[in-house]
């Protein structure tokens, strides 16, 4: 009643005004209209209208990469083994001072102190119970083996809960941009607390959605106290319009699509020969667990500029074909052999293939209404991997061993025979060398893909991707099985001839070049701008 009633005194006002623009009615209409207007009650906020359900996908996606979170810590171990900072600990609380520090500056957000001090009380008092309640229910050990309250992480939750109170008062109200400074630096809190090897990845996806939800939470907690007392600004409108707002930033997860594999021949060194006509085995692998951050600025509201920054993992599946030599599993076929192998250990260092991508270039949109735009990019970036490492460990008494080439189907074969019986134990020996080791150079990477984007609320998004990556990759790889016999020899011959144990092949070695791609299927929560 009062917006009708005040909308037919702004139309009056307006007709008067050209008519009568002198008469003392004029300054009386507008005074009656201001203050109508100022008594027009502010829209309610019910717990229905505010949630945005993004924290459901974050804890369901940190749950799924529980699954793959070893593979993602051994390729933070890789590359930054030694990372400590405390940053993690400070801008945990960063974006919750940005909030105080601009009521306490007068800059007017949605809500009225008491309002404001209730919701935030209740979003951390909600957070606190679901994040102490499931550490200590879990009792998932740190990757650092420090303690078992790992799951999920507190910093995490807590700058999560922070940005969405910031975005609650200031970025709905405001302008989205404080949105994006707020989940921005609670995801740098995210990123740093995986960097520190404090927590899993699992743990900071599912503590970004607790934190999320215990705001959710929280607010919905005021607004029951409060009703629509206290409410001092409605959100701005026009948010979820992308031909107006296609800007956006945005944490993705994605799954790879398709096959991939490498070919690696072995060869004997010092014999100079490949196994003639042995089929090449085949090292295949997983499909790719892909999580990655993107954000692009718009020009116009086709074509906008920006960059990505992604994690990827692929497990290596058939790594054990490697380990099945002839000598590495001697002591199980032959009791013969007691003694000359008591033990083999093969210590799997990575089993699998990280890469992180630097990339940056243009962006397109194009609308198709308010609500939904069709999305493309062409990046061009830096390819960094992290490739597989098994080290083996061989203790035992020294024999004496006799090596010779056999020909069998036409394949020549590299055979082994120890020499003795149990009761000929000669001194003992332990071995620990690398047994395979597959490392990738640096490269360029190229990247593309389309994307679906959905603006269900305001400065939110839903997007649905299709990325593709190609990278022309060098790989190498070296293989040694049989490392320990210059240990274990105590008398080494050829056919029967003596020789020198520094005459052995040192290792198999493969160079590969080989044009890998993958095609990426996944989604992301955005904030539009």
């Amino acid at each position: 009643m009062f917006r009708f009633r005040g909308l037919l005194l702004k139309m009056l006002f307006i007709i008067l005004s050209g008519i009568f623009p002198h008469i003392s009615l004029y300054a009386q209409l507008k005074e009656k209209t201001d203050s109508l207007i100022k008594q027009m009650p502010k829209p309610e906020h019910t717990f229905r209208s505010d949630i945005s359900y993004t924290s459901l996908p974050l804890i369901t996606t940190g749950i799924i990469l529980r699954h793959e979170r070893k593979n993602f810590r051994d390729a933070r171990n890789k590359f930054q083994y030694n990372f400590h900072h405390t940053t993690d600990n400070y801008t945990q609380y960063t974006p919750l001072l940005l909030a105080t520090g601009l009521k306490i500056a007068g800059y007017e957000g949605r809500s009225s102190w008491g309002r404001y001090l209730t919701s935030t009380a209740a979003s951390y008092a909600v957070m606190g119970a679901l994040v102490n309640g499931m550490k200590y229910s879990l009792k998932e050990q740190r990757p650092d083996g420090s303690t078992y309250n790992s799951f999920p992480s507190g910093h995490t939750a807590t700058a999560f809960a922070a940005a969405t109170i910031l975005h609650k008062e200031y970025g709905l109200t405001r302008t989205p941009w404080i949105s994006v400074a707020g989940y921005g630096l609670a995801t740098m809190t995210g990123v740093m607390r995986v960097l520190n090897n404090r927590h899993w990845i699992s743990d900071t996806f599912a503590g970004a959605g607790i934190g999320i939800l215990s705001t959710e939470l929280g607010y919905a907690i005021g607004d029951l106290f409060f009703k629509n007392k206290g409410l001092l600004r409605s959100d701005i409108k026009g948010t979820n319009d992308l031909p107006h707002h296609p800007s956006f930033f945005s944490v993705q997860v994605g799954m790879g699509i398709g096959k991939q594999s490498l070919d690696i021949a072995t060869k004997i060194p010092e014999i100079g020969a490949y196994y003639d006509d042995e089929p090449i085995k085949k090292l295949r692998l997983s499909q790719a667990t892909v999580v990655s951050a993107e954000s692009a600025y718009f020009l116009t509201p086709y074509f906008g500029l920006g960059g990505q920054l992604k994690v990827t993992s692929q497990l290596m599946k058939n790594w054990q074909i490697f380990a099945q030599d002839q000598l590495s599993g001697l002591i199980e076929f032959d009791p013969q052999l007691e003694g000359f192998i008591d033990e083999f250990i093969l210590n799997v260092e990575s089993d699998h293939f990280s890469d992180f991508i630097f990339s940056i270039g243009p962006y397109f949109s194009l609308p198709i209404s308010p609500r939904m735009a069709l999305g493309g990019k062409l990046l061009i970036g830096r390819n960094y991997t992290q490739g597989v490492e098994i080290n083996a460990t061989v203790r035992g008494h020294q024999r004496d061993i006799d090596q010779s080439v056999e020909i069998e189907n036409g394949l020549h074969i590299l055979t082994y025979e120890v020499k003795g019986t149990p009761a000929d134990n000669g001194k003992e020996y332990e071995t620990k060398w690398d047994y395979m080791d597959i490392k990738a150079n640096r490269s360029i990477n190229v990247g593309t893909g389309i994307s679906f984007t959905y603006a269900y609320k305001s400065s939110m998004a839903w997007r649905f991707f299709l990325d593709y990556d190609w990278t022309p990759r060098h790989y190498k790889v070296s293989y040694q099985p049989t490392a320990f016999i210059k240990d274990a020899a105590r008398n080494l011959t050829f056919d029967g001839k003596k020789m020198s144990v520094d005459n052995l092949p040192q290792a198999f070695t493969t160079d590969i070049k080989k044009n890998m791609s993958k095609f990426v299927l996944g989604g992301a929560l955005c904030i539009s701008f």
